[in-house]
């Protein structure tokens, strides 16, 4: 299959700028046009729109394992993470990119889709919205993302 070129159009390549520059947005989710090369962001949230006491980490798990809109629908999910730095202790955080493809997704056209646009949207990320691609994960389930979450 050759690969597919998705692009995204200048505002949405802006905010994924803002994002990694000053944070916020904390999390976009991206759909992948079937019928178009075209990547949009289908949901944004801020930080103030985070419940209090809650982490972008709940909020991914609601998006994948609560929300109909996402939940059997494959996504690329763009979020601030807060983390702990592993030699100092001190809070600190990351850009983290998820392939969302759900077992329970159906439909094998969005799969192959997405499986064979992740190359080119990697390289599209990278270049456009300087996201570092080392902090860019594939996630079939919860637990998955539960792992690399882990490893970050």
């Amino acid at each position: 299959m050759p690969k597919l070129d998705y692009s995204l159009n200048e505002e949405d390549t802006q905010m994924l700028q803002t994002m990694r520059k000053q944070r916020d947005p904390i999390m976009v989710v991206i759909t992948l046009q079937m019928s178009k090369t075209i990547a949009e962001i289908e949901k944004t949230v801020y930080a103030k729109d985070l419940p209090e006491g809650k982490t972008t980490v709940d909020l991914l798990r609601s998006l994948c394992c609560e929300e109909d809109q996402f939940q059997n629908k494959p996504c690329i999910v763009v979020m601030n993470y807060v983390c702990k730095n592993k030699r100092s202790g001190a809070d600190t955080d990351k850009v983290l990119v998820f392939k969302w493809i759900p077992d329970t997704c159906s439909k094998i056209r969005q799969k192959m889709v997405y499986s064979s646009a992740w190359e080119g949207f990697k390289t599209m990320l990278n270049s456009f919205a300087n996201i570092q691609t080392a902090n860019m994960f594939e996630a079939q389930d919860y637990d998955a993302i539960e792992d690399k979450l882990a490893e970050c």
